[in-house]
């Protein structure tokens, strides 16, 4: 489930989107980090940090984990460009792969 907070515009040539995600399990979280880091192909990953920060021609997009209030677990994703359809390019690619995530982990019997 993902939830479109609003596209805001940060620096007056920077562009910004954030959205809140729900995943399963730390588990899923993890392959969901996993999967975007094989995507990108990114082979250095902070191992203290459960978050993701990825900087790219002209932006950056970051992935982090926490708890809301009803003990859900969440992903927070932020994606930071110089123009509005790069950002949504990439947050459409980041979407996908966590779409694949929860449609694989719904699927998984245990």
């Amino acid at each position: 489930m993902l939830t479109l907070k609003h596209n805001t515009k940060t620096k007056p040539s920077n562009f910004q989107i954030k959205e809140i995600a729900l995943v399963d399990s730390k588990v899923a979280y993890c392959r969901f980090l996993n999967w975007v880091i094989g995507e990108f192909d990114l082979f250095l990953k902070n191992e203290e940090s459960e978050a993701l920060k990825v900087f790219f021609p002209n932006g950056w997009f970051s992935i982090s984990c926490f708890q809301n209030t009803e003990k859900e677990l969440n992903v927070a994703l932020q994606v930071e460009g110089k123009t509005e359809a790069t950002c949504q390019s990439m947050m459409k690619q980041i979407k996908s792969i966590h779409k694949h995530i929860c449609e694989f982990h719904e699927n998984k019997s245990y």
